[in-house]
């Protein structure tokens, strides 16, 4: 996981409520009513994977109008499970032990806690943890590493895989499947093949 906005409450109750992935722990709020933070097209679809298992979602946006396409807004807009907060920050997670709720703060500074057990945070901002490259590795200007299709890095016989290149869908599993191409492409590397033969190949 990357370095993310700092929420009040947020890193202290990180896996007891607080979460960065709705596929991921979605179907452990089943039935109870959850917060999504963000305005892009990945907060938007993680909030309507969430519409599946939960009872309410509750949608805060920092800015008035939703950065995402017109489909995807469309469609939060009209789910009947979806209440959207426009122009809203998220001042603090509430909890103890486990989340009960997200205090929030309107356009007009109007202060508002809203009970929920678990919040899904996508702010833009976060950004992977690379300061043990010592800035060694070329990077985008949102923080994230560059490969190649090999996932081999712009220094020969340096590859990367996972949450360091940013993708889309942040999971354990899309993480493993480049880790397994890295490697791949690792081992051709230090053998000098330059391409994989598929075992179907003539």
């Amino acid at each position: 996981m990357g370095r993310t906005n700092r929420i009040p409450g947020g890193e202290r109750l990180l896996g007891r409520g607080v979460s960065y992935c709705a596929s991921c722990d979605g179907a452990c709020f089943r039935g109870q009513e959850v917060a999504v933070v963000g305005n892009n097209d990945e907060a938007i679809e993680e909030a309507l994977t969430l519409t599946r298992f939960v009872s309410r979602v509750h949608f805060i946006s920092p800015t008035p109008d939703l950065r995402a396409s017109t489909e995807l807004a469309d469609e939060l807009a009209d789910h009947p499970q979806v209440t959207i907060y426009p122009f809203t920050r998220i001042r603090e997670v509430v909890g103890e032990k486990k989340v009960e709720a997200v205090r929030v703060v309107s356009q007009t500074e109007e202060v508002q806690a809203i009970p929920v057990r678990g919040v899904f945070i996508y702010l833009s901002g976060n950004v992977p943890i690379i300061d043990f490259l010592d800035n060694q590795l070329p990077t985008r200007e949102d923080g994230c590493l560059i490969v190649d299709g090999d996932f081999q890095t712009n220094i020969p016989g340096v590859f990367a895989a996972g949450d360091v290149l940013c993708k889309h869908l942040k999971q354990a599993v899309i993480a493993a499947a480049e880790g397994a191409q890295a490697a791949t492409a690792a081992d051709r590397y230090l053998h000098g093949r330059k391409k994989l033969r598929p075992d179907w190949s003539q």
